[in-house]
């Protein structure tokens, strides 16, 4: 029994090891709302997709990496498109996919992004940490938080905000006012481009002068940046002129072959092989607690422990010689293990005579030495006459007779 225990206790030592050396560390993941096109809930895009469909405009589900943007089956057009995805990101953007999406979009196309800077939905907190840095790295623009507003972070709780058109542009046609909405409190942002190229501001907060959409020219397409992740949502899409704002940005962007794409990929819904959506599918921790549970009940299981000891054995030294046998027996001819033998034979008395070692016959030696019978020279011609003609002849009778032979002959 306490054999049994102490192999259970390494069991589960082994079994802890593997766990801790092989699996991602991962944290608690929580039900909510993510901003998919297939996602029904609040923060979900399904509304903008159903009536984006009703009224006969192509849309397309991204659900890989930014290099699959020229791919016909995502939009048969490589110009004219709108991408729309939602920042910060559940699944990191890789550096191969920056220079797809800047080509992208310099070919003639149109990426939307909406950014959670001046409101923070919840799904933000399952999300990547380095969200400003990737919208700055796409806008080419640079967001800094006002000192004022370190105060008001503190304060402000959920609640709707409210923004207005600044200018006149195709884009704020027939819109008197927008609005998103923050879960959670959330600061404010101030726009500062980072190359030559300035951003046009659209739009501002209806309290302050503060910009929260802009317009940048990038090659023969352009980049909308929204400071508002939720404008488009299921929850907001209804509010204001939210959905007029989409409309325009699709009818002032969209061309005629080109299509309405979701970025769904970058925000976990993907159709290639993701390693934390594998580590957290249930079938494989099912699997492996089978396959734990089985391995312990053979550990565990009626079997023998401990080997009895054997009784001691002696060395055979001939075994060794006879396994050598049977391998040459078997790998070398007949015939050519018959010659060999007689090779072998005249060679050790060439030696003897200070003669070239090649194998041949020494009858002169041989039929005048008086260390042999008269029937053995005819015996030993005659069965060097067979080898020769390769008969068949029992390979011990010549072994023996030529070991006899040279016996007789040293």
């Amino acid at each position: 029994m306490k054999e049994r225990l102490t192999t259970l206790a390494f069991a589960l030592a082994a079994l802890l090891c593997f766990y801790v050396l092989f699996f991602p560390r991962s944290r608690p993941t929580i039900e909510q709302s993510l901003p998919l096109s297939t996602e029904a809930g609040v923060a979900g895009y399904l509304a903008a997709w159903r009536w984006l469909e009703a009224e006969r405009i192509p849309v397309a589900s991204l659900r890989f990496r930014y290099q699959w943007l020229d791919a016909e089956s995502l939009s048969p057009s490589p110009e004219g498109n709108v991408l729309i995805t939602t920042l910060p990101q559940r699944l990191p953007f890789q550096l191969a996919e920056w220079q797809s999406l800047d080509d992208w979009v310099a070919r003639g196309n149109t990426l939307v992004v909406m950014a959670a800077l001046d409101d923070t939905p919840q799904w933000v907190l399952g999300a990547n940490a380095d969200a400003l840095k990737s919208v700055q790295r796409i806008t080419r623009i640079r967001f800094d938080a006002g000192k004022e507003q370190s105060t008001l972070l503190q304060l402000l709780g959920p609640q709707s905000m409210s923004f207005v058109p600044q200018g006149q542009h195709p884009l704020l046609r027939r819109i008197a006012s927008l609005q998103a909405y923050s879960d959670l409190p959330a600061s404010h942002w101030r726009a500062e481009s980072m190359d030559s190229s300035l951003p046009l501001s659209i739009a501002r907060r209806a309290e302050s002068d503060q910009g929260v959409l802009w317009l940048k020219a990038q090659g023969s397409g352009q980049i909308i940046v929204c400071a508002f992740a939720t404008p488009f949502s299921n929850r907001e899409l209804d509010q204001a002129d939210n959905a007029r704002l989409l409309s325009n940005i699709i009818g002032w962007s969209r061309a005629e072959r080109g299509r309405v794409i979701f970025d769904d990929a970058h925000q976990g819904l993907v159709d290639f092989y993701d390693a934390s959506s594998f580590f957290h599918d249930p079938r494989l921790h099912r699997t492996l607690a089978w396959i734990v549970v089985l391995w312990l009940v053979f550990v565990l299981g009626p079997q023998r422990l401990r080997g009895a000891p054997e009784g001691w054995r002696s060395v055979d030294e001939t075994a060794l010689i006879e396994a050598s046998g049977r391998f040459f027996s078997v790998a070398v001819d007949d015939g050519d293990a018959r010659q060999e033998l007689f090779a072998d034979f005249f060679n050790g008395l060439r030696h003897r005579l200070g003669l070239q070692q090649n194998g041949e016959p020494v009858w002169e030696w041989l039929d005048g030495h008086a260390g042999m019978t008269a029937e053995q020279r005819l015996e030993l011609h005659a069965l060097y006459a067979r080898v020769c003609a390769r008969e068949r002849l029992s390979l011990k009778r010549l072994h023996n007779f030529l070991s006899a032979l040279q016996g007789q002959l040293t």
